[in-house]
């Protein structure tokens, strides 16, 4: 018999049946579900034999959220090399003469999602970060700046998030657009004091870090004690103007929420200006013309196989981007064509396939499950499937696989054992109840 989570699996047409109708079981409730209107789409293969296991709607084009990261991040390795990282240079313009630099300052971003997030131990907080840069600088023996610290984001397109991203999305943070200078993840924590009573506004304590042009309207008032986070920030990219709506729950004396930094290489260049000049270094900020920059510092991302697990492991849209333009000299557009051209050379039929962004966050993404698990086999053979199956995370004993969910969709790509298997889900009212039943099933198959 064919293995299965580490036992035997259903091959026979009786057997495949009986699956068949233990999933439908697995996903409904009685005799009124919250599918009833929904659309279920799955699909399996035994990867040796190639035998198909479980195919249901398996040509459906559905929107897949998340799972879509498992093909960007496969793309990406066979594309960029796990061994390949991103850098970002200090340069100067001018020249240094008795401790006076008569030029200008510059950050140059080569496409780093990892700079300043402090997420391992090779890429430094944005605390540290900033300080390892005004150390580098005081080691040139600057103590003044005539021109300006200036933020170089030119490697990728100017334009950070995808046009068909939701509006309810961009000011979050897991709406924040891919810079080729992002920092700190592009997202800022903004700090609440909720009141004591029901209803009445939460002031709004700080936002760490500093986001020097920030212009908060607040809005958010105080819920009732345990009802969580329930604010949303609203904002677009390069507009420092940001609504923040919803409320926070009282009972607790601090509160915090993350949102989209909305010009995030400008952000990077006055943190650290600031620190410079708290560490006694003048900046003039004259302006000055911009001449060819002579690098004096770099610093390195962590290996692309370690961006890869972050993304899938802990679904970072940000990073799923970054992946996406550097494929595409720094265009997503470019980025797209060529993920299709890798699909279409690994003789994976992109028929019904619309890939509109590297994360999922749009809903314009269109992909079917036989084309995810055309994607899961071909890794599993690839000489990167122990880097790109360690990035799922495990979700029961056996089990690997990438979620995806935003609302009305639930889906889930991966596998257990020697099969390879995705579950799209679309147009479901209630996607949590669906998840709870979706991982019974996992339970049993995991068991057989």
């Amino acid at each position: 018999m064919d293995s299965f989570g580490g036992g035997s699996f259903f091959i026979g047409i009786s057997k495949r049946k009986v699956c068949l109708s233990f999933l439908f079981l697995c996903l409904s409730l009685g005799a009124k579900t919250p599918l009833d209107h929904a659309t279920v789409s799955f699909y399996a293969v035994h990867v040796p034999t190639g035998k198909v296991l479980l195919s249901e709607n398996s040509q459906k084009s559905l929107i897949p959220a998340s799972t879509i990261k498992a093909v960007t991040t496969a793309a990406a390795l066979h594309i960029l090399g796990p061994e390949s990282r991103f850098q970002t240079h200090l340069a100067y313009d001018g020249k240094i003469e008795e401790g006076i630099l008569k030029g200008n300052l510059y950050i140059v971003g080569g496409g780093d999602p990892c700079l300043g997030s402090g997420r391992t131990p090779s890429s430094l907080s944005w605390q540290d970060q900033i300080k390892a840069w005004t150390v580098a600088t005081q080691e040139l023996g600057i103590t003044e700046i005539e021109g300006k610290v200036i933020s170089d984001s030119s490697c990728f397109e100017k334009a950070q998030a995808p046009a068909s991203w939701s509006w309810e999305d961009l000011g979050n943070y897991y709406g924040a657009g891919a810079s080729a200078l992002s920092f700190h993840e592009n997202s800022y924590s903004l700090f609440f004091k909720p009141a004591t009573e029901v209803g009445k506004e939460a002031e709004v304590l700080k936002v760490e870090p500093t986001v020097y042009r920030l212009n908060l309207k607040n809005e958010v008032t105080t819920g009732p004690e345990g009802s969580g986070d329930r604010a949303c920030i609203y904002g677009s990219e390069f507009s420092f103007l940001q609504h923040v709506r919803g409320t926070v729950p009282a009972g607790v004396s601090e509160f915090t929420i993350k949102g989209a930094i909305p010009d995030p290489a400008l952000v990077c260049s006055d943190l650290l200006e600031s620190s410079l000049k708290e560490n006694g270094v003048f900046v003039k900020d004259e302006a000055m013309p911009q001449l060819e920059k002579k690098v004096f510092h770099i610093t390195y991302s962590p290996k692309l196989e370690e961006i890869v697990h972050l993304t899938n492991r802990y679904s970072i849209n940000l990073y799923a981007e970054h992946l996406l333009k550097k494929m595409g000299n720094g265009s997503s557009a470019s980025g797209i064509k060529t993920v299709n051209k890798f699909l279409k050379e690994k003789q994976i039929d992109s028929s019904g396939m619309y890939l509109a962004d590297g994360s999922g966050l749009s809903r314009q993404n269109l992909i079917t499950t036989e084309q995810l698990v055309s994607l899961l086999v071909l890794m599993k053979k690839s000489e990167f499937f122990p880097v790109f199956l360690e990035s799922f995370p495990e979700k029961k004993s056996g089990i690997r696989a990438k979620s995806g969910s935003m609302s009305g969709v639930k889906s889930y790509a991966g596998y257990s054992g020697d099969v390879a298997f995705a579950i799209i889900i679309n147009h479901c009212l209630d996607v949590e109840l669906v998840k709870e039943k979706i991982d019974d099933f996992f339970s049993v198959i995991s068991k057989k």
